[in-house]
């Protein structure tokens, strides 16, 4: 193999690696897991390293992440074989002649990574369009519109704030004005904002009425909210 070649390769697996890790944060957090805790899963799962008997409960009790953590751990372990492949490939090659530019090459494209990855994340205009993206064919595919995945966005003691997919309308908000309905109460849920046709925020009144594919941002207890956008019988 080209040694430039297998640089330009090692670099391009690397980011689609990161990519990967990415897109199955996304999936995992349309499960109900925060985005920390998802990531934190994700990579533990696409490195291999495995994780503890109390976080993995959160895998094996439900059906969704459990198929889910199967295909990223085989993703991980069809990646990790590739990588090493690679990483032994290009050491064989320092003993040649230009080893310290062979070196010096590898390790530019490892910053090279970490810049792109990092510029990535922190361009907020890419990656919540990428996130959405991701998240309708999640929506789609894990879902098929059975039931209101719930992205959970930040947890405050008992309470999360949580961003929910309408694809089915509850019974008890449907084409009823919030004001006419007994959520906040039953519930003891604050619904915060509502973005419809992905990029326009609508202010909640009293009079705001939910539509499919509505964002929906409600501050609550996440049980509570599984409770009224979730039937029971797919709460897994």
């Amino acid at each position: 193999m080209d040694t430039n070649f297998a640089i330009l390769a090692f670099f391009t697996f690397m980011l689609v690696y990161l990519l990967i890790c990415e897109i199955f944060t996304i999936l995992f957090r349309l499960t109900g897991l925060t985005e920390e805790t998802a990531r934190f899963q994700v990579i533990s799962m696409l490195t291999t390293c495995g994780f503890t008997t109390s976080e993995s409960e959160l895998i094996t009790s439900s059906r969704k992440r459990k198929r889910l953590a199967f295909i990223t751990i085989l993703f991980g372990y069809i990646f990790s074989v590739t990588i090493v492949s690679m990483v032994i490939n290009f050491f064989m090659r320092v003993n040649d002649i230009n080893s310290l530019h062979l070196i010096f090459k590898g390790i530019l494209a490892i910053v090279s990574i970490i810049i792109i990855w990092y510029s990535f994340l922190k361009i907020g205009f890419i990656k919540n369009n990428f996130d959405l993206f991701i998240s309708k064919i999640g929506i789609r595919t894990m879902f098929k519109n059975q039931h209101n995945p719930i992205m959970v966005l930040g947890i405050f003691k008992s309470e999360v704030i949580a961003e929910i997919t309408i694809t089915n309308i509850p019974k008890e908000l449907l084409e009823i004005p919030l004001k006419n309905s007994n959520v906040r109460y039953k519930y003891n849920l604050q619904f915060l904002t509502i973005v419809r046709n992905d990029d326009t925020s609508i202010p909640i009144t009293g009079e705001t009425i939910l539509k499919e594919n509505d964002r929906v941002i409600i501050f609550g207890n996440l049980k509570d909210i599984k409770k009224l956008f979730i039937p029971d019988k797919i709460f897994s």
